[in-house]
């Protein structure tokens, strides 16, 4: 029931912002190399549920959980803002949310983006992207981000 009221209070925040349509995001969970595409949240990833909750557009519109998605596709979507996922391990140089931040802004395509020149890039926890109870936490998180960006014209 907590969790139920903590999802319903997390949804009417963002529903009460009354964001304009154009407002999307996108979920950059790792990448195997920094030098090819981003695995980032399809519309079937528990990320693509919080975005449909919030009213925000998912720029991936792939129906797999955890698609890879070039760069250039990811900027010519032009996201308003970029979740990044903060992970202990270590298996890939993005697993490091630094690593991520210091791509995005250093980047030439990416650091050209509205999510990165207005510093819109959110840490959520990697575990809470995954269908669980710590889904609600990110909703959460994702649902103040909205409220604190000042997207409403």
């Amino acid at each position: 029931a907590d969790l139920k009221a903590r999802e319903a209070a997390a949804i009417e925040q963002a529903r009460a912002l009354d964001l304009p349509k154009e407002v999307s995001g996108v979920f950059w969970y790792s990448s195997a190399d920094l030098e090819i595409d981003p695995y980032v949240a399809g519309v079937n990833a528990a990320p693509g549920w919080m975005l449909s909750k919030l009213g925000v557009k998912n720029i991936v519109t792939s129906q797999e959980e955890w698609p890879t998605v070039g760069w250039e596709t990811i900027a010519r979507a032009n996201p308003t803002f970029i979740v990044a996922a903060r992970m202990d391990r270590r298996r890939f140089p993005a697993d490091d949310l630094a690593v991520k931040r210091n791509f995005l802004t250093s980047d030439p395509v990416t650091r050209e983006m509205e999510a990165v020149k207005n510093d819109r890039i959110l840490a959520i926890d990697a575990n809470a992207m995954d269908p669980s109870v710590r889904t609600i936490f990110a909703l959460e998180v994702l649902s103040d981000a909205l409220a604190s960006f000042d997207l409403v014209p």
